[in-house]
Parts: C-alpha cells; structure tokens; sequence
C-alpha cells in the first residue's frame, strides 16, 4: 500500500482549503439581496409623504427633532423605553418641551401621528396630552392630539381618541365624536398593553375635513368643518406629552386640571399636508413592521 508523503498531504489539504473558499464565494455571490414587499407602495415609514414631513421625533435615546436638530428646550420625568420602533420616551407624568420649531409655524393644513401606549382611569377627568403647539396665555394649544384617559374604569381596555384644533374666531374644532354611543364612535378597542397608532389631519378645503384615525383605520364620523379652518396663533412651542399648563414659567390659563402624560410616546410625525387614508395605513403598517 503507498503512503501519502508529508508533501502530497499538504498539496491535499491546500487544494481542500481552495475549494472550499471557492464555493463559499460563490454561495455568497449566488445569494440574492432581501427587498421588503411596499406597503402601500412606500418602502419604509420614513418614505410617506416624505416631502411633506416637517417634523419628526423617534425618541432613540434622545429628545432631538430629527428634521431641523432641535433640542428640547426642558423636560421633566420623562426616560425611555421600548417602543413600536426602535426606542421611546417614557413619561411618569412628564413632557417634554420646546419654545419653537420654525416650521411648525406657518402651517394651514396638517397632520399629527403619534404611537402611544398607556391605559385608563389615571385620575378623574384625566386628558392625555400627546401632542400640543401651544398658543400663549391659553390651555388648548393651536393643535391638540390626546386621549381620554379619565372617562373609563381602570382595566376597561376601549381608549377615546381627541382631537382638537383652532380655528378662525380662536375657538376650538374639536372631534371625539360619540365614544358611549352604540356603536361607540371615536374609540379603539383592546389597547390593554398595547402600542396604538394615532392621527389627525385638518385640511384647508370648503368645507374642511377633520379626521381622526386609530390603528390606520378612520374612527371619525362628522368630519365637515365648513369654513372653520385651521387658524394658529403664534408664538407657538411644542409639548409632547403635556398641556401648557405643565410647563413652568410659560404664560398660561390658571386651570388645575391638566395633567402631564402618564406611559410611552413613539414616532411622533407632523406634516404640512392632510394624509390621505391610505398613507395613513401605510404609515401604521409600516411603522409596526419597525419599517
């Protein structure tokens, strides 16, 4: 029997060696690149309505709004969590604040989402602020996004979706339509622990529309505004998680009542346009996806 000589085995194992980072390559280069399907037809969140994003908060382990860099101006009780996407701002009754964001200022029609993830019953009367651009000497800002968080039991899982906004006589428009009704109106169900999806858009048509959506899907029923548009006064700040009235040293009503934000706030977008109700449910579907 011949032997293999201690040349011939090293001819071997490097011929082994060379064959086998051969096809390693080649498995690499055969394998194609994963492409995620379009939602909608946007590849990512970030790409609804893209041009018409003025403003954006993910809360990835900071306060910045990612369009123009500002940081906030003060915040109070507020660290973060995990959220629908990434990272979000946890608030113990807590907000945070900003004394000017330039582009928010000249809008006429807008939207506002926003994820939340709270629950019932914090106090007797409680209104959850969102999101506020508040107006000076005044506890409902220019646009206001929240939830009622004080109508329903501890433990009852149907959470009341706000909306408000101001309009020409510096009254406010305001839509949570008919939440005991039945069917109940304005409502999302079966939020007991859950990240849920919240927008209003306020368009500047004859008559105007105000919607409310939950979860990518239209909870409003009367939407026609007439000619009440969307009128701001300004200077305006910005608030997330809190009414004016939380803000120390800003010139506000003297009302007791407002409370700051108990729970987690995520992916909080304003943008100049009314969305249509599609990219509103692209936008919730691809922001759940973590997309």
């Amino acid at each position: 029997m011949k032997t293999l000589s201690m040349k011939n085995v090293s001819l071997v194992l490097a011929g082994t060696f060379l064959f086998s980072v051969a096809m390693t390559s080649c498995s690499k280069k055969s394998t194609p690149d994963v492409t995620l399907p379009p939602i909608g037809g946007y590849a990512s969140s970030d790409s609804v309505a893209a041009a018409n994003l003025v403003a954006y908060w993910n809360f990835d382990g900071n306060q910045n709004e990612i369009k123009s860099g500002t940081a906030a101006t003060s915040s109070d009780r507020v660290s973060y969590t995990t959220g629908i996407k990434g990272q979000a701002l946890l608030c113990d009754s807590g907000y945070v604040f900003y004394n000017s964001i330039p582009a928010l200022n000249g809008l006429t029609t807008f939207s506002v989402s926003a994820w939340v993830q709270t629950q019932n019953s914090q106090a007797p009367g409680f209104t959850s602020m969102v999101f506020q651009l508040s107006k000076p000497n005044s506890t409902f800002g220019n646009i206001n996004l929240g939830v009622e968080t004080g109508e329903r039991p501890a433990g009852n899982d149907t959470l009341t979706v706000h909306g408000w906004y101001t309009d020409p006589s510096t009254g406010l428009q305001d839509n949570r339509n008919d939440p005991f009704g039945t069917p109940p109106v304005g409502v999302v169900l079966d939020t007991t622990g859950k990240w849920i999806n919240i927008v209003m858009t306020v368009d500047n048509s004859n008559p105007v529309n105000f919607h409310m959506y939950a979860n990518g899907v239209d909870i409003g029923a009367y939407n026609s505004r007439g000619t009440d548009v969307y009128t701001p006064m300004t200077p305006s700040s910005v608030i997330i998680g809190a009414w004016l009235n939380n803000v120390p040293s800003q010139p506000h009503t003297s009302d007791t009542w407002p409370h700051a934000f108990v729970g987690g706030i995520d992916q909080v977008r304003v943008y100049n346009k009314a969305l249509s109700a599609s990219d509103v449910s692209a936008l919730y579907q691809l922001e759940k996806a973590g997309r």
